[in-house]
């Protein structure tokens, strides 16, 4: 066993071991000081479920101590100390203990629901008597286990699977599968597994309208710039009306009704045409040369926003035709996800399921023949259109009229005006359309933010709702998994025609296969989309090796890799720890590669900067992943083959 400072590499036949991506914040192996001792046992209980038996007799132990006594906490307590362990497995601690248990077994008179415990507690300590060579009759302890009523008879086959071996194994073998089947896709698990793995959704944001651009200097400009031209119109007006005929008084009449109204409709085309800008602007590719980070938050978002925009085709596009008709939208729907979450503590997967809503919505918009471009969302219908060229053409008309009979009652007045308006209204018009257009582009927004953000947060808790209602317990997951892990071993077994009186142990090595999804509860073990899971089978003659990879969301494997080797083929095995909580298993054979597992590292959450926490804090984790893999058992029995061959299990 090498020291720390070892270089972890993963070459050929390498497997990488632990990287957590999400950690949920449970409280399901919490307990207080104050907490009374039933706490202590339930969270026992509850580690012994979710595959972390040292844990749980911890807590147990401590439980048992403060007086918390009864058939039910000891047979949970002797089930922790053989729980993913052989006999060979027990110090003199765990045998003492065994031993105190077994000289405590009185009567229980707490109550009715006692009696099956304690009959429980007694058909597993005389299974441990067969194992260590005292006089129990094996084929005896064997009926008593199998006439053990559920969930006593489960929970005795589900964690002696290391201590029952032999004949004994052989005769409730078949119980082990058809329970294994019975487990494997329980509780929907093909439908439900995948949940586990889901973030925990970020709250819905939306992106806050930008406030006018314009300035109280623009009011003020436009103000002033309003009265003048204003003032110089009137005075047109009055020159025009003392012409005194009838002609000059409609042309008055008629631009000052419709003057106002084209000036409107101009305001409103001129509005819809900056809007249609600055989307357009949005969609746009990116002007900045800044390199983005390699796997950074907003690039990850935008992977994401074009791996959903491909899922979600509508049925009448083609896939390419479809990713470059939205590829400005994809630019603009990234970028405002990108910029209300980046920087906030949130990770790129926590905004999946907002990802996911827009790009459907566009699809459903699309599928509706509703508009997606800028050009045909904020479109001047064509009756405005129509309307505004007409009111221009009047008004500009009537302007004509009256500026002919202002000429013809006062003409050096007339051109002074005419000149005066022309050079303010070159100031002012652009300047009255900018603020208009600002005012009411905020408005806009505004309505628009309100409905979006109630959209997506109605979208929001109906996720979250799904997720909470949906999402596999601990207990289910370790069951799945030990499922699998049986009905892969009674494979491997069919293929290397083993029985199991030819088997003198064996062990489990379960290890994630990359790339996968991880999560885990916090204080638990972590869980993996998809595994690699090694089994080693130690017979007489050698070792049987398997591996399978499991996608343990379609609970579905396939063997893929088979070897066999004789005792003395295994020329060493080595743990590299380059730190406290990186270990490396190393298996080198005389005629072969050394094949690498890498069975802990330092976890990271993907796609963000976190704290390394605390040391001692992940020490605890790295001995519950350990735990929860079996990796001291395998270790031992490597170890022991490596050192000494066969001659360690005679002795033994």
């Amino acid at each position: 066993m090498s020291g720390p400072g070892t270089v972890n590499t993963a070459g050929p036949h390498s497997f990488v071991g632990v990287q957590a991506g999400e950690v949920w914040n449970s409280d399901i192996y919490v307990v207080g000081p104050d907490d009374p001792p039933e706490r202590e046992y339930e969270l026992g209980v509850k580690y012994l479920e979710c595959g972390v038996p040292d844990k749980a007799r911890d807590h147990i132990e401590r439980a048992l101590n403060r007086g918390y006594d009864s058939s039910r906490v000891r047979f949970h307590l002797v089930l922790a100390l053989l729980s993913k362990r052989s006999y060979r497995d027990l110090d003199r601690r765990n045998l003492e203990t065994l031993k105190a248990l077994s000289g405590r077994l009185i009567p229980d008179t707490e109550g009715a629901g006692e009696e099956a415990w304690h009959e429980a507690l007694r058909v597993v300590l005389m299974l441990v008597a067969c194992v260590d060579g005292s006089d129990a009759d094996p084929d005896t302890v064997v009926d008593r286990l199998q006439a053990l009523p559920n969930p006593q008879r489960d929970l005795a086959l589900r964690h002696l699977g290391l201590v029952l071996t032999g004949s004994m194994k052989q005769a409730i073998w078949k119980k082990y599968q058809e329970t294994a089947q019975r487990d494997r896709k329980s509780n929907d698990r093909t439908e439900r597994a995948w949940i586990y793995f889901q973030p925990e959704p970020a709250p819905a944001r939306a992106r806050r309208p930008r406030p006018p651009s314009t300035s109280g200097w623009d009011v003020f400009g436009a103000t002033l710039l309003a009265g003048g031209v204003l003032f110089l119109f009137f005075s047109l007006l009055r020159s025009a009306l003392g012409h005194g005929s009838m002609a000059a008084l409609l042309a008055c009449l008629v631009t000052l009704v419709l003057l106002p109204a084209a000036g409107w409709h101009i305001a409103l085309w001129d509005h819809k045409r900056r809007r249609v800008i600055a989307a357009l602007k949005d969609q746009s590719p990116r002007t900045s040369q800044r390199t983005l980070p390699d796997n950074g938050f907003t690039e990850r978002v935008e992977s994401t926003f074009e791996h959903y925009f491909g899922k979600y085709t509508p049925v009448s596009e083609k896939r390419a035709d479809w990713l470059e008709a939205t590829k400005g939208i994809r630019r603009a729907q990234s970028r405002e996800v990108a910029r209300i979450y980046r920087e906030t503590g949130v990770r790129p997967g926590q905004v999946n399921w907002l990802i996911r809503f827009l790009v459907r919505d566009v699809q459903q918009r699309r599928n509706a023949g509703l508009p997606l471009r800028p050009e045909e969302i904020h479109r001047v219908a064509k009756a405005t259109r129509i309307r505004c060229q007409a009111l221009c053409a009047l008004s500009a008309l009537g302007i004509g009229f009256v500026v002919v009979a202002a000429f013809q009652h006062a003409p050096v007045v007339t051109v002074g005006c005419v000149s005066a308006l022309v050079f303010l209204s070159r100031f002012a018009i652009p300047l009255w359309l900018g603020n208009y257009s600002e005012r009411r582009r905020f408005r806009e927004e505004t309505r628009e933010h309100m409905d979006i953000l109630a959209v997506r947060k109605a979208e929001y808790e109906r996720w979250k709702d799904f997720l909470d209602r949906n999402r596999p317990t601990e207990t289910e997951m370790e069951k799945w998994l030990e499922a699998d892990k049986t009905l892969i071993l009674h494979e491997a077994m069919s293929y290397h025609r083993l029985a199991w009186h030819e088997v003198i142990t064996h062990a489990f090595l379960p290890t994630p296969d990359r790339p996968c999804k991880n999560a885990k509860m916090k204080g638990g073990p972590l869980r993996y989309s998809k595994y690699v899971i090694r089994i080693f089978l130690i017979t007489n003659e050698g070792v049987r090796e398997a591996s399978a990879e499991l996608d343990f969301e379609r609970a579905s494997w396939l063997l893929s890799e088979r070897d066999n080797y004789r005792f003395d083929a295994l020329s060493s095995v080595q743990v590299e720890m380059s730190s406290r909580y990186n270990y490396t298993l190393n298996i080198t054979l005389t005629n072969g590669p050394t094949k690498s597992t890498i069975v802990s590292e330092t976890p990271t959450l993907v796609g963000t900067d976190i704290t390394r926490p605390k040391e001692e804090d992940q020490n605890e984790t790295t001995k519950i992943n350990l735990e929860a893999a079996g990796f001291p058992h395998t270790l031992r029995v490597l170890e022991g083959i490596a050192a000494e061959g066969k001659p360690w299990f005679d002795r033994q």
